[in-house]
């Protein structure tokens, strides 16, 4: 896969797209029964979820295909006890930072999976994470759903930023047979009394609930949860769901 990152990655910083990682992370450690150990972020971006859990005392671990991510989620890093792995998370590598059933708590926020759209990748990333989980550990993700990408529809055009010199928009479209959505990421930066454009292409599937399900199962991990990222019961229409999945003893 190329780095669809590697021009966006100091504009997604920027304009702080992280937050809903950090959110969610926060959210996450409140919510949960005893302090994890060591954390694994899969699809860690610029760092914003790794450093939370690193900054709770965390030993974390931070894990994305992005080279260009990677530089921002390091230099943001400082002293916190983060290791930094540029990976594909269909397929990690099996070393001592990433040892069979060696973490608490796994997570892969802000719709990380969506990202993988062939047909059998959300087996492939669930079944590598499911094998580094500890007993009683936990696997916690977020998904766009069917329902959000409807509201795409042909086409939607989005401002999502517009301050400091720099203009981002999305324009994003459904194509609901083929259950992919496709969204262009478009920026204008301006520098020396210029602007400079600069442009993405970002492709998601809609995962359904019932491929979530066969996915977990075929990893043995228990669904324990479908939650709104505000941590409420995920309604049935939800535009996002948050699960979250447990390894038994």
């Amino acid at each position: 896969m190329s780095d669809i990152y590697a021009g966006y990655a100091p504009i997604y910083d920027a304009i702080g797209q992280g937050a809903f990682a950090e959110a969610l992370a926060r959210r996450i450690l409140a919510a949960l029964p005893a302090r994890p150990e060591r954390v694994l972020d899969l699809a860690c971006g610029t760092g914003a979820a790794a450093l939370v859990f690193a900054a709770s005392g965390a030993a974390t671990v931070g894990v994305d295909r992005s080279e260009a991510m990677l530089a921002i989620a390091r230099a943001r890093a400082g002293d916190l006890p983060v290791t930094w792995l540029a990976a594909d998370i269909r397929r990690l590598p099996v070393d001592e930072t990433l040892a069979p059933a060696s973490f608490d708590l796994i997570t892969c926020l802000y719709d990380s999976l969506n990202y993988l759209t062939g047909e059998g990748d959300l087996a492939l990333a669930i079944g590598d994470a499911a094998r580094l989980l500890r007993s009683g550990g936990r696997l916690i993700f977020d998904l766009n759903t069917e329902h959000e990408f409807a509201t795409w529809g042909e086409g939607l055009d989005q401002v999502v930023y517009d301050a400091n010199g720099l203009l981002v928009y999305h324009r994003l479209a459904y194509d609901a047979p083929a259950r992919l959505a496709r969204g262009r990421v478009v920026w204008f930066t301006r520098e020396d009394g210029r602007w400079r454009r600069g442009e993405e292409r970002h492709v998601e599937r809609a995962w359904s609930d019932a491929e979530v399900l066969d996915a977990l199962a075929g990893a043995e991990l228990r669904l324990a949860a479908r939650r709104a990222p505000s941590w409420e019961p995920a309604p049935p229409e939800a535009p996002r769901i948050v699960y979250e999945a447990v390894r038994d003893p």
